[in-house]
């Protein structure tokens, strides 16, 4: 570092503020960074966090900020060009030091007009100011943001990557060496221990070192400031852990022992910013126009998410984690029964896991850890056979009891709320116990895919599918309970309540935009995974609007990802589909096409007519010998017979939905093909017919593709780029070089090993060529969410709301969720849906189309199940709410009679 730090603090501050606030008003550009602390969060925080006692936390600590009672220890500034940057002690452990914030702001207030603070991450800063002493920083560049428009999370310099040698993936060699032998390189045909152990190097999502993420994770330039320094100027800077040297927070350090390290953040902050201009003129500078129009302005966006966060029933939270953890106790004790009537285990262990090396090894101390569970007492009891003790559920302690003889996310969480030792049980949550309750106990045949075993639910479906034990139905069954309630519990109700701040009763989730896409995400909590349909969607009931007299407002695209392909591709068969409003039908057909392979004759004509007839035998009657296999349309995925009225809409939605949303990201109807329980020669069948459907899109996909081999990267509509180097032949070459031995015609072993090689390389770069189209089309949705955010926040502005009256929550996926005061309701959506769907500089074929729904809460409205404050689709009108026609779209004065129709609800509950 090539400046020098000074600490400013309450024994020179007059000495320095003046050269400050000079240097301030000449600077274009000032890095700023703040250094906090927040010892003083809420419990539940500590608990999340792994915080001891004594305020430091434990090796496997989460980093969650109580933002509401952060403490901010100091900051620093940065004039560019200055000789100096500064370091201010606010809260300093050198209590008689400390700068008044008073004295402190006239220092950020010397900023003129016109010129920006510069900030790494910039969302923290903004918040950390604005919760500690209300001021709202104008004109800050992220360079966090910036980098994230500069390049992708995984790319790296070609100098980095060659002299990277083997890196990690070296430690595999050997023994990839010795298995080699075993691969027929002219089947492609990789038996067990081989193919494990190409997977530790091509798995998708690992990111140890021996895979290959965890190779380019070591060269990539990333986005952390330590990281990019590292990278770009070659500087090591201070770490987080050695400024605090042992002690649990920033407030237990002097200023003097903390200047060097805030300064320097400044200090490199401005330092990066210029680099990044500099690298994105010359890479990419059509891009830097799109990072100060939509990138830059989001950070203040996500900030205010931070800040207003999103309120929740508190209630309805406990109450609902109180009774999954009743239904948890009662599926165990009816499991366990079933498990010990079932005992004991065959005296040979079970040989097709034997190819599982953790089964192999300790397949006896599963098996003892289960059988000593179902051998365990009782603690909840029955009154009857079939009748459950209602009294015994008011004993939480029996609940618990109960819950704690076996390990995983609903009883670790318990025992860590009463301070008790985890149970020593078996996880029926992990696939090792699983498999052993699936296959050894039941004795059943193992299911595999890419001859790797399979524990997952759809296993689980796929197994209970075929048994005709009753009793082994039920063990099943019982796991598929317990799996669902501990994702409920690990997902939502325990973060939720570590997560609620006791004073608000609200969450406050932290929204980004650093994937690879571009897309936006978020996190504790993340409302991305907030499901619409199944056993959790209960989970969106807990969150209300800001105030008692708003609603949540939320406007989700429809079927934006295939109007994307439509608009960009210009396929005749999406046009048709999507060039008006309301969108036409695209999955019908594609549905019959890809049924087809397994219903020869069928076509689109005669698929639709399903909805025409009310029994099958009239159906095959109708078209004689037109097609044949009928009964395929009558018989769903699980083997269950289908009524003809809901054959229809079950293959349109499982096929033809399923395989447009999903073809275009992979190239092939694989997941189809799995669950249709077609041979590769039937799906390859099947996703043949489907390409012929689709010529001019799927010509639109290859070529993408092949500009992406060609040149390593693809543009997307708003210029960013997606860089996949592992999709060009010169990675190839180069990866392969780090590996392959020199070709020997005559050696075998050296022929089957850089075979082995080949096959890890179409791998890599199979995956990298659907990440261009998967970044191209998500990418763009990314570009929609955002400009419409921007515009839309924009709009709302020029009509004088404030947050009083409108705000922006949250964005989930291609939905947008906004809490609205009740008086401007129909107005809003008017405004909130006009936006989502004009966006002429990107859609000229093709026409986007978004629902509008609205509801005192986030649930799905149901009239059948009582969720009567929920989301009312108001394109889609219910026959309870009394307004408008069913099923038909509301017009404005019809929007206010459904917001009355909530409220009277709401007065009526109470």
């Amino acid at each position: 570092m090539s400046i020098t730090t000074i600490l400013v603090d309450k024994t020179n501050f007059e000495q320095h503020a003046l050269a400050i606030i000079l240097a301030m008003k000449s600077a274009s550009f000032v890095g700023i960074d703040v250094e906090t602390q927040d010892s003083n969060r809420h419990e539940g925080l500590n608990t999340l966090c792994g915080y001891r006692e004594d305020g430091t936390k434990s090796k496997t600590a989460k980093l969650v900020f109580d933002m509401r009672r952060t403490v901010m220890t100091g900051f620093s500034l940065y004039p560019e060009g200055n000789d100096a940057a500064y370091y201010i002690n606010l809260n300093h452990a050198d209590v008689e030091n400390r700068l008044s914030w008073e004295q402190a702001q006239k220092l950020i207030d010397a900023r003129p007009v016109g010129s920006y603070f510069v900030a790494h991450n910039a969302p923290y800063e903004l918040t950390s100011f604005q919760l500690c002493f209300g001021l709202k920083l104008a004109n800050i560049i992220c360079t966090m943001q910036m980098a994230v428009s500069a390049f992708g999370p995984d790319e790296y310099d070609l100098s980095k990557f060659i002299a990277a040698g083997e890196g990690g993936i070296g430690v595999l060699k050997n023994q990839l060496l010795q298995l080699s032998m075993t691969y027929d390189p002219a089947t492609k045909q990789m038996p067990a221990p081989l193919e494990e152990l190409v997977g530790k190097i091509i798995a998708k999502e690992s990111s140890a070192e021996h895979s290959y993420n965890g190779f380019v994770k070591q060269i990539s330039y990333g986005y952390g400031l330590k990281k990019l320094v590292a990278n770009f100027f070659d500087h090591r800077m201070t770490t987080f852990e050695e400024v605090l040297n042992g002690k649990a927070h920033m407030g237990q350090l002097t200023g003097a022992e903390v200047a060097a390290y805030g300064a320097e953040d400044a200090y490199w902050a401005v330092r990066l910013f210029r680099h990044l201009m500099a690298y994105m003129a010359k890479t990419n500078p059509a891009v830097i126009q799109t990072f100060f129009e939509q990138e830059n302005p989001m950070v203040h966006v996500f900030t205010d998410i931070a800040i207003g966060g999103m309120k929740v029933n508190t209630d309805a939270i406990y109450a609902r984690r109180d009774d999954e953890r009743q239904g948890m106790a009662r599926t165990l004790r009816d499991l366990k029964e079933q498990v010990r009537a079932l005992l004991p285990f065959d005296d040979a262990p079970h040989e097709g896991l034997m190819t599982d090396k953790w089964y192999a090894s300790g397949h006896q101390k599963y098996r003892d850890q289960i059988t000593r569970w179902a051998n365990s007492p009782d603690f909840i009891q029955k009154l009857e056979p079939d009748e459950d003790d209602i009294f015994a559920w008011q004993d939480a302690a029996l609940v618990f009891a109960q819950c704690n003889q076996v390990r995983g996310p609903v009883s670790n969480a318990w025992a860590a709320d009463l301070s008790q030792p985890e149970s020593t049980g078996p996880n029926l949550s992990h696939y090792m116990p699983q498999r052993v309750l699936m296959y050894d106990l039941l004795r059943q045949k193992v299911m595999r895919v890419q001859g790797k075993i399979q524990s997952d639910g759809e296993a689980r479906g796929k197994l209970l599918d075929r048994l005709t034990d009753d009793a082994h139905k039920v063990v099943i069954q019982g796991m598929n309970q317990i799996s669902g309630v501990e994702q409920r519990m690990k997902l939502y109700l325990t973060p939720y309540i570590l997560l609620m701040d006791p004073e608000t009763g609200c969450l406050y989730p932290n929204v980004s935009s650093m994937l690879a896409t571009r897309r936006m995400a978020a996190s504790n909590p993340n409302p991305m995974q907030l499901a619409k349909r199944g056993d959790s969607t209960y989970v969106r009931g807990f969150f209300e609007a800001d105030h008692d007299d708003h609603v949540i407002v939320s406007c989700d695209w429809s079927g934006v990802e295939l109007v994307e392909i439509g608009e960009f591709s210009g396929d005749p068969e999406f046009i048709k589909a999507f060039g008006q409003i309301p969108h036409g039908d695209l999955h019908a057909g594609a549905a019959a096409d890809i049924l087809a392979a397994d219903v020869p004759g069928l076509t689109e004509k005669s698929f639709k007519m399903l909805k025409d007839f009310n029994h099958a035998d009239d159906y095959r009657d109708h078209f004689g010998q037109e097609m044949t296999n009928y009964n395929r349309l009558f018989t769903n995925l699980k083997g269950q017979p289908l009524l003809v009225g809901d054959a229809y809409k079950y293959w349109r939605t499982e096929v033809g939905k399923g395989a447009n949303f999903n073809y275009w990201y992979s190239g092939f109807l694989a997941t189809i093909g799995e669950r249709m329980g077609w041979s590769m020669d039937k799906t390859s069948e099947a996703t043949k017919r489907y390409r012929e459907r689709f010529l001019t899109a799927e010509m639109w996909r290859v070529n993408l593709i092949e500009q992406g081999k060609r040149d390593g990267f693809v543009m997307l509509p708003d210029h960013h780029r997606r860089v996949r180097f592992e999709a060009t032949q010169m990675w190839a070459e180069y990866f392969g070089s780090k590996f392959r031995l020199p070709a020997n015609r005559e050696d075998d072993l050296v022929y089957r090993y850089n075979a082995v090689w080949e096959y890890v390389i179409r791998k890599i770069q199979s995956r990298a060529n659907n990440q261009l189209v998967n970044a191209y089309i998500q990418g763009s949705c990314a570009t929609l969410a955002k400009r419409s955010v921007l515009r839309i926040l924009e709009k709302a502005k020029a009509l004088g709301w404030t947050e009083r009256e409108f705000r922006f929550m949250v964005p989930i996926h291609d939905e947008l969720v906004f809490s609205v005061h009740r008086s401007i309701a129909a107005q809003a959506i008017k405004l909130i849906r006009d936006t989502m769907i004009d966006h002429p500089d990107m859609f000229t074929r093709c026409v986007l189309d978004a629902s509008p729904s609205v509801g005192l809460t986030f649930e799905p409205f149901n009239a059948k199940k009582g969720i009567l404050l929920g989301q009312v689709e108001l394109y889609e009108l219910p026959e309870a709410v009394g307004v408008g026609n069913v099923n038909g779209r509301a017009t404005d004065d019809q929007i206010g009679g459904v917001v009355d129709y909530l409220f009277q609800q709401r007065k009526l509950a109470a």
